[in-house]
């Protein structure tokens, strides 16, 4: 299943404006940073977005708490920035849990830590179910696997 042409634009504008940003102020610099700048870019932009919203978090489909996210870009991106060495992996399993859980198609992980701006852009390879796989006794099958497209060369393992 592709993705609409609207979000594919709004990951293209937001992955613009994060490198815009990056240019500018430069690595490493503390998180609150690059929101700030991210707020000023997004606007300048036209860039419909929210910013430090909080999505619910479910189990067995009874909501039992909620998570910050920086920005949800048009109702269908959710942006997390960092400003770390590098992006874990836990980090990109908590946005597709928030994306498979609220019925949002894309997540951005943006990392402004290193010289080049790191970023992640996660698909759930499942698209179409909004929630997690169950078998039909209940039990939840292995975690939602993500595609991944993004990395930096420095990011990437086999460079």
């Amino acid at each position: 299943m592709s993705l609409g042409k609207e979000v594919n634009e709004t990951v293209y504008k937001v992955i613009g404006s994060c490198m815009e940003v990056h240019k500018i102020v430069g690595p490493g610099f503390p998180v609150e940073f690059y929101h700030k700048a991210l707020e000023i870019e997004l606007a300048d932009k036209a860039v419909q977005y929210e910013e430090a919203q909080s999505v619910k978090v479910k189990y067995k489909d009874v909501e039992i708490g909620s998570v910050p996210v920086d920005f949800l870009v048009n109702e269908c991106v959710i942006l997390m920035i960092r400003s770390d060495e590098q992006l874990r992996d836990i980090e990109v399993q908590q946005i597709l849990r928030i994306m498979s859980q609220n019925d949002i198609p894309v997540g951005l992980l943006m990392n402004f830590g290193n010289t080049k701006v790191q970023y992640k852009r996660v698909l759930p390879s499942r698209q179409g179910s909004s929630s997690p796989p169950m078998r039909k006794d209940g039990a939840m099958l292995r975690p939602l696997a993500y595609r991944e497209m993004g990395r930096t060369r420095e990011g990437n393992p086999l460079h």
